[in-house]
């Protein structure tokens, strides 16, 4: 699949698109200053982080970056 001129196998723009989904969706829990567990929200930024790897280690840039902002929102409730 071509965008903007480069090639993009069609996996990292689903990946992306999901990512793309997530983050925003944790925007409102983050904004509202949710009470969500440690126990839930420690393990997904971390696995979460590992994906990121996992995905640039295959050269999904797309997927990578989103999931990089979905795992910062999950850090972010971790700490909040």
């Amino acid at each position: 699949m071509r965008i903007c001129g480069k090639v993009f196998k069609w996996q990292d723009i689903v990946l992306m698109v999901g990512g793309f989904i997530f983050a925003p969706s944790l925007v409102f829990s983050i904004v509202s200053r949710a009470d969500i567990p440690m126990t839930t929200s420690l393990p997904t930024a971390i696995v979460l982080a590992a994906f990121v790897v996992c995905y640039a280690s295959l050269k999904l840039w797309l997927a990578a970056f989103a999931t990089t902002l979905t795992s910062i929102c999950w850090f972010i409730l971790v700490f909040q």
